[in-house]
C-alpha cells in the first residue's frame, strides 16, 4: 500500500490573495478542503478557494511527483491566480 502525502505551495501572488481571504490569525480553524488523492486537479485546473460566499479562483500552475523512496510519494500542487488578477 502507498502512503501519499499532498502538499500545496503558492506562488508569490497566490499567497497573497489567500491571505486575504484566510487570514492565518483570523480562525485557526480554516482550512482549504481537496478532493481525493485519485480526483485531484491537473495542470490549468481552477479550483475555487476561500471562505463561504468569497471564494476566489486559483489555477494549478504545475503538479509535482516526488518518490520519497518505496511506496512512500508526495504530491505538490502549486497554485497561481489568473493572469487578470497579477
Amino acid at each position: 500500500m502507498s502512503n501519499i502525502q499532498l502538499d500545496i505551495e503558492w506562488t508569490e501572488a497566490a499567497s497573497r490573495k489567500i491571505e486575504k481571504l484566510m487570514p492565518r490569525n483570523a480562525n485557526k480553524d480554516a482550512y482549504l478542503a481537496l478532493p481525493p488523492i485519485e480526483c485531484l486537479p491537473s495542470e490549468g485546473d481552477v479550483l475555487f478557494l476561500g471562505p463561504a460566499g468569497k471564494q476566489q479562483p486559483f489555477i494549478v500552475a504545475e503538479r509535482q511527483y516526488h518518490h520519497d523512496g518505496d511506496a512512500d510519494w508526495t504530491i505538490i500542487l502549486i497554485l497561481d491566480v489568473p493572469h487578470e488578477t497579477h
